[in-house]
């Protein structure tokens, strides 16, 4: 297993996203967790580096939607 930070968009207050690497029976496995907080919000999106990318703003907004 390995781990690579890597840029996370600046949506909020603080930000940090990382890629993890691992093999498991042969094959390699590539997930991203991107972490955004705004304020009292703390938002984590963990999948397909993809698809993280193309929901993390949708993810925000439903959970500020949703205060």
């Amino acid at each position: 297993m390995s781990t690579q930070k890597t840029d996370a968009p600046d949506l909020g207050d603080e930000q940090w996203s990382q890629r993890l690497t691992y093999s498991a029976g042969g094959q390699r496995n590539v997930v991203k967790q991107t972490a955004v907080r705004t304020g009292n919000i703390l938002v984590i999106v963990s999948g397909s580096p993809g698809l993280v990318d193309a929901n993390l703003e949708k993810a925000l907004a439903k959970a500020q939607a949703a205060r």
